[in-house]
């Protein structure tokens, strides 16, 4: 267990290539270390007049890659060495059938932290090594709340080949669904006023972000019904 977290990623780096990052990233992990990876392709010149994060879920080819699961680390076994770190997806953009998912982690001078391991290149199918950096973003208190709110939910409906995780960490929330192969992901963020703003979305599904919004009505079990769909509420955790 650990406190929740928002992070986004810096750059990634195929060796011996350069360093780029030519996708919006975050990853939202609760105390339970549940997490949701959402990878969405930067708009291009190309695009026009095309809006940075499309929230209308069109086109789905900007989706580069969402995932979702469980993440398991082992401690340094040395001063100054890296952690390691598995991540088990559980739902997967791009696959029923995931690769493994692991890296090292090195934590760097100014907070940041190296992911490195090897991965297959999805342009050239080759195994190939790789470095991501990522930054903690932190997480913000949400107004009218007297302290930070961490939310799981999860459905699964085997006989529809569904499975969807959402988790909320603070002033962010960010969601999987997966209906065969359409993969639907909302990402959301609290703007400073009064209300949740809706920033990204792709796919044709709907997620039921919004229940994770009304703290009052939350409680750990709870069954949410939205649109043919239980999402049961495995997580709820409060910190100051």
């Amino acid at each position: 267990m650990g406190t929740p977290n928002a992070s986004i990623r810096k750059h990634i780096r195929r060796l011996p290539g350069e360093a780029t990052e030519p996708t919006s990233t975050l990853v939202l992990t609760s105390r339970d270390l549940w997490f949701v990876d959402v990878r969405i392709l930067n708009a291009t010149q190309e695009d026009g007049t095309r809006e940075i994060l499309p929230t209308n879920g069109e086109p789905i080819s900007r989706l580069e890659w969402a995932f979702a699961g469980k993440s398991y680390t082992t401690p340094a076994k040395v001063a100054g060495g890296p952690a390691h770190t598995v991540w088990k997806h559980d739902i997967d953009s791009q696959t029923s059938e995931p690769e493994k998912d692991e890296g090292d982690m090195y934590e760097q001078e100014d907070g940041d932290v190296l992911e490195c391991g090897q991965n297959i290149d999805a342009e050239t199918g080759e195994v190939k090594k790789y470095e991501e950096l990522w930054h903690d973003i932190g997480v913000q208190l949400v107004e009218q709340e007297k302290d930070h709110l961490s939310v799981t939910l999860m459905a699964g409906d085997q006989s529809h080949d569904t499975k969807g995780m959402i988790v909320r960490v603070g002033n962010w929330c960010q969601g999987i669904l997966k209906v065969g192969e359409d993969t639907t992901i909302e990402r959301w963020q609290w703007s400073h006023g009064d209300h949740w703003q809706l920033v990204a979305k792709l796919g044709l599904n709907s997620l039921v972000c919004g229940a994770t919004f009304d703290r009052a009505s939350l409680e750990l079990g709870k069954v949410i019904r939205h649109h043919d769909l239980d999402w049961k509420v495995v997580e709820l955790y409060s910190w100051i």
